[in-house]
């Protein structure tokens, strides 16, 4: 099968002499699906050589290449790299883990991490920064922080905040992700997309649980980390520009049915009362569409993410690493 990530027309990386481009969060969905997109656009040597990726301590990242994994730094030496030429950032605790960790512990961790960040855009001011947020902190637009209430918003829009005030002088772009699609998915059963998937792939009929209407926008993974390379790789001009990374806009009902279709399931079982109120999580896509076309980027459809999310959870079902 083809690799449904790879496109034409991709942007030189610079001269050998160019700074390393740094990559934090690397062991999670997001920055596994980075290494794999800077692979396969630009090659294991390149990626090995001008890529530093970091995570929480100093592991190897396998992202199922055949040339093996990738070697992560501690986050903690992120100041220690000089000269870097971008930042791709995907560090952050995720809201699941404000119960595991509790919720002091939660803050701290995540402030920290930002902390680290701002120390590197301060030693680096025109270094172009790349990042994701959440559809989450778009609903406290406006409002006050909640940090009792809604912890994992709250830090975000931190962190939003920090890249605003650092832009004065480079690019710094802030990707709002609402739904995700692809492979490398982590702890799938907490999303409606991967829980679909784990169904269909032990042969049971889809089930939707929700009786209300359900609305998301999905953004497929391996296509955002193509944007957010390009965008390093050639930044636009100084400033900060915050995105919803979105493509597609539907019901669960819809998504169920496709997921259905493409493994010769039964139509899933509901009880939805279509004259409910529904609930509706996404964003607007026009600007994240029109910043790929500008690129040369051509999004997935629907069907081609499914078929992506679904060979990589196939693959870790195999290996039994779903959770």
């Amino acid at each position: 099968m083809a690799d449904p990530e790879a496109t034409k027309g991709k942007l030189a990386l610079g001269p050998p002499s160019s700074g390393p481009f740094l990559l934090t969060g690397a062991g999670g969905w997001f920055g596994t699906t980075a290494l794999h997109v800077f692979e396969q656009t630009h090659g294991p040597e390149a990626l090995r050589q001008r890529v530093i990726a970091f995570a929480s301590r100093r592991r190897l990242i396998d992202f199922g290449s055949p040339h093996g994994p990738v070697q992560a730094l501690d986050l903690r030496e992120l100041l220690d790299v000089p000269n870097p030429s971008g930042l791709l950032h995907l560090a952050f605790l995720t809201r699941d883990r404000v119960a595991e960790e509790g919720q002091a512990v939660y803050v701290a961790t995540n402030r920290a991490i930002t902390a680290q960040v701002e120390a590197l855009l301060k030693a680096n001011p025109t270094m172009p920064v790349v990042t994701t947020s959440s559809g989450a902190a778009a609903a406290l637009d406006g409002a006050k922080p909640d940090l009792e209430g809604n912890p994992y918003a709250t830090l975000k829009q931190e962190e939003e905040a920090l890249l605003r005030r650092e832009a004065r002088n480079t690019m710094a772009v802030v990707f709002r992700v609402y739904a995700a699609s692809g492979r490398f998915m982590r702890g799938a059963n907490r999303f409606a997309l991967g829980d679909f998937i784990l169904q269909a792939l032990s042969g049971q009929r889809l089930h939707i649980q929700s009786v209300s209407p359900v609305e998301r926008s999905y953004v497929h993974v391996g296509t955002m980390m193509d944007l957010a390379w390009s965008l390093l790789l050639k930044p636009d001009s100084v400033g900060f520009q915050a995105m919803d990374a979105c493509t597609d806009h539907l019901t669960l009902l819809e998504l169920a049915n496709r997921i259905s279709q493409r493994v010769g399931l039964p139509e899933p079982e509901h009880s939805i009362d279509s004259s409910l109120a529904p609930s509706v999580y996404g964003g607007d896509s026009k600007a994240f569409l029109r910043k790929l076309k500008e690129r040369g980027i051509m999004p997935l459809d629907l069907d081609e993410q499914i078929e992506d999310t679904l060979q990589g959870l196939a693959i870790m079902v195999n290996d039994k690493d779903v959770a």
